[in-house]
């Protein structure tokens, strides 16, 4: 059996920095241990950090965030306006209601949309439904309630537009206190009784109907790795 290869400091940094560069999504540290047989995390831990150092001493507009339980290469955030000018316009952007929908969900999963509806006052179907279309949330089961309701939870994808390691690097409830009060606002201001008008029922023909043209929302599948 032939000896692992012996990798030098720089070109680790190289490698890592050409795989991060070639993958569209968060790449994990045993992903790359993987294809740098013979190093451990601590090393690939090290090369991650020389690199941001490198990136930041050189005044790049890159850095290597972590996101999902993965490394990605991001734009730096000084340079936000300039990338929301250039951005186009098929980005996924969500309301207030559906950042406060989204938020709901996160930190209550699996949550039914009864529960969602009871927090925010107003119908939540229309805004779930853009949720599902955009892969922000999916459906992770059905509540043992009556009816037995569906049961929404966050996606991978989720994870990633939002730059979070893993749910534990959610928001803290004071945070959500405060996203959830600006919308409430915004809603005192709206039309009383306006809403998208969508049942739960409704809400599942929509699902099915997308399924039919080949969009699953598997029910008990796994969160995304």
């Amino acid at each position: 059996m032939s000896p692992e290869p012996a990798f030098e400091t720089g070109q680790t940094r190289s490698i890592i920095e050409a795989i991060l560069l070639a993958s569209a999504q968060p790449v994990s540290p045993g992903k790359l241990l993987g294809a740098l047989k013979g190093l451990n995390g601590k090393e690939i831990r090290e090369a991650v950090d020389s690199l941001n150092k490198q990136y930041e001493d050189g005044n790049h507009a890159i850095r290597i965030s972590e996101a999902a339980g993965g490394f990605q290469l991001v734009t730096a955030p000084e340079y936000s306006a300039w990338i929301r000018q250039f951005q186009d316009r098929g980005q996924v952007r969500l309301s207030q209601a559906g950042l406060e929908t989204l938020a709901m969900v996160a930190f209550k999963q699996p949550v039914t949309r009864a529960e969602i509806d009871s927090i925010r006052g107003v119908d939540s179907a229309g805004v779930l439904r853009t949720l599902l279309e955009v892969e922000m949330v999916r459906i992770v089961g059905r509540s043992e309630g009556l009816g037995r309701p569906m049961l929404f939870g966050t996606t991978k994808e989720f994870l990633v537009h939002f730059g979070l390691k893993g749910l534990a690097d959610l928001p803290k409830p004071k945070e959500l206190e405060e996203l959830l009060a600006e919308g409430e606002r915004k809603h005192a201001m709206a039309a009383s009784g306006m809403n998208d008008g969508l049942s739960e029922e409704n809400l599942e023909n929509e699902i099915e109907t997308a399924d039919s043209d080949g969009k699953t929302h598997p029910e008990n599948d796994e969160q995304p790795e």
